[in-house]
């Protein structure tokens, strides 16, 4: 099921049963054409329900197999994967339709992040790509020789990717492979990296790391 409680209060305000199997996503905030919605990804269906009331706004089948991570969104678009099946980008609101889809790095794990522009994932192969987010078309690719499990974030410009040796490679958020800079964190890390005030905070292996330039 899906749930939605009171920040303030903890108070159990709504819970929706889910149809599908069990999934490992998250659920992810959204806004369409003004209207607040929460996405989560499911095998068979992508599902959208409004926050206030759990009501379930539209649905949209896709994908099958163990599902595990969540949907990016961007103004106007879902993007929905999992492994060994396919990513999907979909046109959200009633009579939700799939406008593209690919089948060429479907990440295990990590969830994929999106921009008006692009759309950019790294697999548990050690593949990272970008694609087009309006016409799916594959801008760009690289091998790196470790898994990533941490999802990608693009702040200030760039794609942050930390893969699980602990290495962060950064990436100029566009449409050519740029290499920025590559830092080592000196443990592993199979969580996604937080961005705030300028900071980043990292959940290693056995320490919980704060970086910033002070």
């Amino acid at each position: 099921s899906l749930m939605g409680f009171d920040t303030g209060s903890g108070e159990l305000k709504w819970e929706t049963a889910r149809r599908g199997k069990v999934t490992w996503a998250s659920p992810v905030i959204a806004n369409f054409n003004g209207e607040p919605q929460v996405i989560i990804n499911g095998n068979p269906e992508v599902t959208s329900f409004d926050p206030r009331t759990g009501k379930e706004l539209w649905s949209i089948e896709g994908l099958a197999g163990d599902v595990a991570p969540s949907v990016a969104v961007n103004s106007s678009m879902v993007y929905a994967v999992t492994d060994y099946q396919r990513l999907a980008a979909v046109k959200p609101g009633p009579g939700p339709s799939i406008v593209w889809q690919d089948n060429t790095f479907t990440p295990d794990v990590s969830s994929p992040v999106a921009t008006d522009n692009y759309l950019f994932l790294s697999t548990g192969n050690g593949d990272v790509a970008c694609y087009n987010a309006q016409k799916g078309d594959t801008l760009w690719s690289h091998y790196f020789t470790n898994q990533f499990y941490a999802s990608p974030v693009v702040a200030d410009g760039r794609v942050w990717m930390l893969d699980r040796s602990g290495v962060m490679h950064i990436m100029n958020a566009g449409p050519e492979y740029k290499l920025v800079a590559e830092s080592p964190l000196g443990e592993p890390v199979d969580c996604t990296p937080a961005f705030s005030d300028k900071k980043i905070y990292i959940r290693g292996r056995n320490n919980l790391f704060c970086i910033s330039l002070n």
